[in-house]
């Protein structure tokens, strides 16, 4: 009888811990929900601007490895690119994908990463996708130069 009514417990602990998660997650997905039109929007260039935007397209939820990727690459972007982030030349954006279906296929996008845009009169002239940020995730140097030299092949294109 005790090993009956322990298995009972357990199995309703279990249900209840599944239901409290589900419910979690239907609540952060609908609070970002809301926040999404303003989210789109902002990822909308206005027409006749020349500018680079770098996306950190993220997942609902992220490891710490995600977070770290975010981090250093806001970092550089506030440190060593100020005066264009300043001139409007470069955005920063940080946005879920799996809440922009259009974007993640626009981009080709299956889990987090870093995108650099290339914009001409509000027009999109070409992206790269770097995908090694993950491998370069535990070597901030070598992290720091390929996000770097991304983003200023991507400006020097946009000069051109």
């Amino acid at each position: 009888m005790t090993t009956k009514k322990a298995l009972s417990n357990l199995l309703l602990g279990f249900v209840l811990v599944s239901i409290g998660f589900a419910i979690g997650k239907e609540t952060a997905l609908n609070g970002a929900r809301k926040t999404r039109a303003s989210e789109v929007a902002a990822a909308t260039p206005p027409a006749g601007s020349d500018k680079v935007i770098v996306y950190y397209m993220h997942q609902t939820f992220r490891c710490v490895t995600c977070n770290q990727i975010e981090a250093m690459t806001g970092e550089l972007i506030r440190t060593d690119f100020a005066k264009e982030l300043q001139d409007g030349r470069i955005e920063w954006k940080k946005v879920n994908f799996q809440e922009d279906e259009n974007l993640a296929k626009r981009y080709n996008v299956a889990s987090s990463t870093v995108v650099v845009v290339r914009l001409r009169n509000g027009k999109e002239i070409g992206h790269q996708s770097l995908d090694e940020v993950w491998m370069l995730s535990s070597n901030r140097e070598e992290f720091i130069k390929y996000v770097s030299g991304a983003i200023r092949e991507a400006l020097a294109k946009e000069k051109a």
